[in-house]
């Protein structure tokens, strides 16, 4: 198998294997996080045989109630996407998600429409893998190729992209710390250090997928969405940018709908009432009802525990952000192919135990077997569960390194520490610290699970 690397980090070449869902070629090209060139996703398989099997997969959702408006769509979608393209999608897009949580996320958003599901499930694939990559180009890129690229003297616009990258993390723009009272991550979103036109749009919306990527792995079971602070605290006209605003709330409603529990407008300034309108036109409404104002740190507390705001927004609590950046060989594990394919081999093996025992579910429904009906649910779980463990061994070896990893707060196998220890308190406190926190996080959630 031909190893291929570019600018000192591995890419991920495909295996010989056809039915794998594997990343397909462009994962080894120069496309890279920081340039644009759009080669074909997928090669395999003729014209006319992608033309037969789109037109028994059209008919069909025809006969399911598609409308002409809706068969257009996923026409125009299928065209572009290949079945080895949709599988490897799907199955990528979840990650350590169970399948029925990911695909539920677009039948909620299309208040259990199923066409429209479908049709805004295909919009976000093509996204996902023709236009922002994340799966084959930014996610195994990632941190230290833009730090390696900032360095890069050769190219200049290559080197301002990876700048315009990276320097956004360093900054703290967006940081991830803590979980709100219902156990949800938070994220904080800085307004006042945006700079319209300080980086490109390109970096820009590559950050914020970046940033999107992220938060969905310390999003644990049961837990389905995380929290959202936008700092407003020193806005000014002079950070208003529309543009990512728009490509923002296009994330929530389209790539990652019903991800978001709750967004909080925190100390937001009079000049912001008159944007606020514009921004709230361009919003489903759904969506809109999920938007709340806080200005004090009692209005906070509503939704996140006092002991566990961070300090910047006005309580006590003794941590600062502090981007640690990317080690030169944090991911070494990447190199290690023949893991990566048994892996992938195992996931793709995985899945379609899953596809059996859905069908046997979907029988054991219809008959009176209850006993049948019973192990049939059973087996499903189970297999549901080595989808997740098999994401986490999988992990290191196609996604790069990130800043929860560095400090933290994702470890190898998926265990999610929300508080990670800064690096000044002392081990024994650290381990202390851990453990009252684990608990306190396992009480919340059983107590969650009472009250429903």
């Amino acid at each position: 198998m031909t190893q291929t690397t570019i600018a000192g980090v591995p890419g991920l070449e495909r295996v010989k294997s056809s039915p794998l869902p594997l990343p397909p070629r462009s994962l080894s090209r120069t496309n890279s996080l920081f340039s644009r060139t759009e080669p074909t996703l997928s090669g395999k398989g003729s014209r006319t045989s992608v033309s037969i099997h789109q037109a028994r997969l059209v008919q069909t959702f025809r006969d399911a109630g598609l409308t002409a408006s809706e068969g257009r769509s996923v026409r125009r979608f299928l065209s572009c996407l290949s079945p080895e393209d949709v599988r490897f999608g799907v199955l990528t897009a979840a990650k350590h998600e169970p399948p029925d949580v990911y695909l539920l996320r677009y039948l909620r958003r299309c208040r259990w429409e199923v066409n429209k599901a479908l049709v805004l499930l295909l919009n976000s694939l093509i996204w996902r893998l023709k236009e922002m990559k994340v799966d084959n180009v930014l996610l195994p890129r990632g941190e230290l190729y833009a730090a390696q690229q900032e360095q890069n003297l050769m190219d200049k616009h290559r080197s301002e992209e990876a700048r315009g990258f990276i320097s956004q993390l360093r900054m703290g723009k967006c940081y991830v710390y803590g979980v709100d009272r219902l156990n949800q991550p938070v994220c904080v979103v800085r307004v006042r250090l945006h700079q319209p036109g300080a980086q490109s749009k390109d970096a820009l919306n590559q950050f914020i997928t970046h940033i999107y990527e992220s938060v969905r792995l310390v999003i644990s079971p049961p837990i389905e969405t995380a929290t959202v602070v936008f700092d407003m605290t020193g806005f000014s006209l002079a950070n208003m940018e529309y543009a990512p605003v728009k490509f923002i709330i296009r994330c929530f409603e389209t790539y990652y709908p019903e991800s978001l529990g709750v967004l909080l407008l925190h100390n937001a300034p009079r000049i912001f009432a008159g944007i606020w309108r514009v921004i709230k036109g361009w919003m489903d409404p759904a969506l809109a009802a999920k938007v709340h104002f806080t200005r004090t740190i009692k209005d906070l507390e509503q939704f996140i525990a006092l002991d566990q705001i961070a300090s910047e927004l006005g309580s006590s609590e003794d941590w600062e952000y502090e981007y640690p950046e990317p080690e030169p060989d944090e991911n070494r594990q990447m190199e290690d192919y023949a893991t990566r394919d048994t892996l992938l081999a195992e996931r793709q093996s995985i899945a379609e135990q899953f596809l059996a025992a859905t069908s046997r579910w979907i029988s054991a429904t219809g008959s009176q077997d209850e006993e049948e009906l019973k192990q049939a649910i059973l087996r499903r779980e189970e297999i549901v569960e080595q989808i997740s463990a098999n994401y986490w061994d999988l992990d290191p070896h196609v996604r790069a390194r990130n800043f929860l990893d560095r400090t933290a707060m994702i470890h190898d196998g998926g265990r999610i520490e929300n508080y990670p220890a800064t690096p000044k308190t002392p081990p024994q406190v650290q381990i202390q610290t851990a453990k009252i926190l684990q608990v306190r996080h396992v009480q919340r959630a059983r107590l969650k699970i009472v009250t429903i």
